[in-house]
């Protein structure tokens, strides 16, 4: 299992990183860019407040089939129909009470307009979800990985043409929407062809009492989404309601946040890498620790080198990505950068608990951060704007990775951290002195991002927080 851990994560992140590494940096980037900080900041706190009760559209139950067919691939079978009138049934629910809500909000015509396509957008991409949790339940993780970037790649290539190629005439961020949806759709109609496939699905069962039992199974899975999604995504929606000229302020702040969410994508993809290995690991009888140790090294460090590097030069990095001024952003983005390591922490301790089952205690968890998030942004933003946000997601994000790590230790394992945070707080201390010793010298900022990556990558090696040839090895054996 190891052995194919290192193999599906090595090809996982590879693909990712090309992929969306392009969609944020070439198309998203150009897209606000192209339509301005105001125009993309009505964009963006729609999305965010899309995304806000997709809670409903899931119910947990993507994360809860996924630990089951992980356990019993034949429950496959005898969940699907369920399942599929299950989310039907819960995206007219999603439909009605987003709707709702955005009328309490007040939005204008245009705003409204433009939320039901991002809301459709929701429904297909939670579908796709569930359909892929069907797929890496069967151990079947490259496909799964492949799916993972489908939908970027046809976005790219639409999006190319729209941005570029003169398609549909003067910009319009409804366009930007609109191929979104395309994609989507596209994605979710090629898994839902695979899982019938793979599953061998003949007909499709449906029974009150299983969908019940399914429902009720998912209730703790989905109370730890609804939680995360709103600790991770009210703040953009808080910023453009709570301030004066609320859509240009969200849009400094997706400067900030839309690396900070690329980053944390390599997070969630060895999060859900993770629970079926896990789930698979638990149901016979071994012990976690080596994956969890493998898994953490080949996560944590990498991450952490790159967050420390994008703080030590934010103007220059942003200066990059930017036509509009950045200034606003900075303090921001380095607060989101750092944040980016208890990320990484969470989804390697809370994908232990939910493979373990222990979803109670993740709700607990979650619930605290949820509020805690809550009270940060309404007691900040209005004096710091968007650097309160960013104060409040690093402070609910290290909350977070802190119970985790406390809740496996207290009821599972204990993780034997001791001398590997020495050895890791150690890594970012020297990676952060060399490159402000870089700036002091007022060297160009590639030059000293070179510099500190190798004086990262220096102690990784010497103190083997990493070991390249015993991957290598493992990669080479016969399975």
């Amino acid at each position: 299992m190891k052995r194919k851990f290192v193999i599906n994560i090595i090809f996982l992140v590879a693909i990712n990183l090309l992929v969306k590494t392009f969609w944020v940096l070439g198309i998203d980037r150009s897209v606000q860019n192209i339509a301005g900080e105001e125009e993309y900041g009505f964009y963006f706190s729609l999305f965010s407040f899309s995304v806000l009760f997709t809670l409903l559209l899931d119910l947990g139950i993507a994360g809860f089939n996924n630990r089951a067919v992980s356990s019993d691939p034949s429950k496959l079978r005898a969940y699907f129909g369920n399942i599929l009138v299950i989310r039907l049934s819960a995206s007219a629910v999603y439909f009605i009470i987003t709707i709702l809500a955005a009328f309490l909000m007040n939005y204008s015509d245009r705003q409204l307009s433009l939320l039901l396509v991002l809301m459709l957008n929701q429904i297909f991409a939670s579908v796709t979800i569930w359909l892929r949790s069907n797929i890496s339940g069967l151990q079947h993780f490259f496909l799964d990985s492949i799916l993972s970037v489908a939908d970027r790649l046809v976005m790219i290539f639409l999006c190319s043409l729209i941005l570029w190629g003169g398609i549909g005439g003067p910009f319009r961020i409804e366009s930007f929407v609109y191929a979104q949806t395309v994609a989507y759709v596209t994605v979710m109609i090629t898994a839902f062809l695979l899982v019938i496939r793979m599953g061998h699905i003949k007909r499709l069962n449906f029974s009150f009492m299983a969908m019940k039992g399914i429902v009720r199974a998912g209730i703790p899975y989905a109370l730890v989404a609804l939680f995360m999604t709103l600790y991770w995504r009210m703040d953009s929606v808080m910023l453009e309601r709570i301030l004066p000229g609320g859509r240009m302020q969200a849009g400094a702040y997706a400067q900030s946040f839309r690396l900070f969410d690329a980053f944390a994508m390599i997070p969630v993809m060895f999060g859900g890498l993770l629970l079926p290995v896990f789930s698979r690991e638990l149901s016979g009888g071994k012990d976690l620790r080596p994956i969890v140790s493998i898994a953490s090294k080949m996560l944590l460090t990498p991450i952490s080198m790159a967050a420390v590097m994008l703080v030590t030069w934010p103007e220059e990095i942003l200066d990059l990505l930017y036509t509009s001024s950045v200034t606003d952003s900075v303090s921001a983005f380095r607060l989101l950068m750092t944040a980016l390591i208890p990320v990484s922490l969470i989804y390697i301790y809370s994908t232990i608990l939910t493979a373990a089952g222990k979803m109670s205690l993740l709700a607990v968890i979650t619930a605290a951060a949820m509020l805690l998030n809550l009270i940060l942004n309404l007691i900040l933003i209005p004096d710091m704007t968007i650097t309160g946000s960013a104060i409040a997601a690093l402070t609910t994000q290290s909350l977070v990775a802190l119970l985790c790590i406390i809740t496996v230790r207290k009821t599972m394992f204990n993780p034997g951290l001791g001398k590997k945070v020495l050895l890791f707080i150690g890594m970012i201390l020297v990676t952060l002195m060399a490159g402000l010793l870089c700036r002091m010298l007022q060297l160009s900022w590639t030059t000293g991002m070179a510099i500190q990556g190798a004086v990262g990558l220096t102690w990784v090696l010497m103190f083997r927080m990493i070991e390249p040839m015993k991957a290598i090895r493992l990669i080479a054996e016969k399975p």
